[in-house]
């Protein structure tokens, strides 16, 4: 299917009134379910209409043909001594010699039904100075586009249904590893926007090329720790799509290993496009989530009419993700995920001085409270501090202190000034 997906089709010319349609005859169920997804993904992207017919129950591809969302895909089931005449009729009225200008009523498509499956999705958009500007240009066209795929909730604070968007640019030019920079803009995060509307306008008037070196492992780090885990009613589908213009700075390259893992490990996808003539296939690979083949698109050069395959296959895999198509983490990760270890010391998340562009500055008001409660515990700890000398013995003299709850720890002991 994936050979016919790629050979076959591709020299044949785009025009509204082409169909293209494949036709599989089957025997039984294949060895290989995953690549049969994969196809169907493919076949989505390429506008090609698959029909599989099939002499017995063939559930695995049913299922991946539940990834396409128009009802096009088909299999048909022959069990052998029936009669399939009235079948391959209507095969050939409603498919190979279906009229879209005059379409019959009787060849309705059933779509597959709605699922009630949501998702929080954080974009990573490679602003940095290895992107030509016009290529940036088309890069936020394309993002523009994927936008359309998700089924925004109207109430992003409070709703556990419907999808949630966050979009993050990376990197800004005074960012270095191991400082108070921040790896990235925050855009908007899942909470800021209720429709897409607003989420293209920001794109579009408020996005912009950062020029720094690529950081995308700090990138990713900032994402797991920001955008996620300080989010209410965190929904159980998590993807992060990374659209990178090439490879990875080589002070990030250990830190972009690790926090892939530690994300794919966490139940996050990672979805990643290539875009551009620079590219790494090991990081690349390393990156995206498992099968490689349905979770990383290399599109080359950064070219308008390659972005609606991109865009399409998209589409097929939000919809594998609502239906639960693939585990995260899969399986054959238990082991990797067994040796990151839970005891390993972990910085507290910072809070990066990130740029802050117009629509999210009503959203630093939230955090007012806590800002005058730092404020004031900062003020209580100069009193203790010009208590002196006393306190410090007072505490030393006593090296267990309990507490309301009884639980008793052993005090520090403090020397020098």
């Amino acid at each position: 299917m994936r050979f016919v997906s790629r050979n076959v089709f591709k020299r044949t010319l785009p025009g509204a009134h082409v169909r293209k349609i494949a036709t599989f005859f089957s025997s039984g169920q294949s060895a290989d379910i995953q690549s049969i997804t994969t196809a169907a993904m493919e076949f989505s992207a390429l506008d090609i209409v698959p029909v599989v017919i099939a002499f017995s129950n063939v559930p695995s591809i049913k299922r991946a043909f539940s990834v396409d969302d128009t009802g096009t895909f088909q299999v048909i089931v022959v069990p052998s001594g029936t009669d399939f005449a009235p079948t391959l009729e209507r095969l050939q009225r409603c498919t190979f010699c279906y009229d879209i200008c005059k379409p019959d009523a009787s060849c309705d498509q059933a779509k597959p039904p709605p699922i009630q499956s949501y998702l929080d999705a954080a974009f990573l958009l490679d602003g940095s100075r290895h992107v030509e500007s016009a290529d940036f240009e088309d890069m936020r066209d394309f993002l523009e586009a994927l936008l359309d795929h998700f089924e925004v909730t109207p109430e992003p604070e409070t709703s556990v249904t419907g999808d949630r968007v966050a979009l993050l640019s990376h990197a800004p030019p005074t960012f270095l590893p191991n400082t108070q920079r921040s790896p990235v803009r925050s855009e908007f995060n899942l909470t800021t926007y209720s429709s897409k509307r607003l989420m293209k306008r920001h794109v579009e008037q408020a996005v912009q090329q950062l020029n720094g070196d690529t950081f995308l492992g700090h990138a990713l780090r900032w994402a797991l720790d920001n955008v996620f885990l300080n989010t209410p009613n965190l929904r159980r589908n998590k993807v992060i799509f990374v659209i990178s213009a090439g490879e990875t700075s080589h002070l990030d390259e250990e830190t972009l290993k690790k926090e892939s893992l530690r994300a794919k490990c966490q139940g996050y996808a990672l979805f990643v496009f290539s875009l551009g003539p620079d590219w790494n296939d090991k990081e690349l690979e390393d990156l995206a989530s498992h099968p490689v083949d349905q979770h990383l698109i290399q599109l080359g050069r950064i070219h308008k009419p390659d972005h609606g395959y991109g865009v399409k296959f998209v589409k097929s895999f939000i919809n594998s993700i609502r239906r639960g198509m693939n585990k995260y983490p899969p399986v054959n990760f238990k082991a990797k995920c067994n040796r990151l270890s839970p005891t390993d010391p972990k910085p507290p998340p910072r809070q990066f001085r990130s740029f802050v562009p117009g629509p999210q500055k009503a959203i630093l008001k939230d955090h007012a409270p806590e800002a005058a409660k730092l404020f004031q515990d900062k003020k209580h700890l100069s009193s203790t501090w010009r208590g002196g000398r006393d306190a410090i013995s007072r505490l030393s003299r006593n090296p267990f202190h309990t507490f309301k709850h009884g639980k008793v720890i052993k005090a520090a002991s403090t020397h020098g000034k």
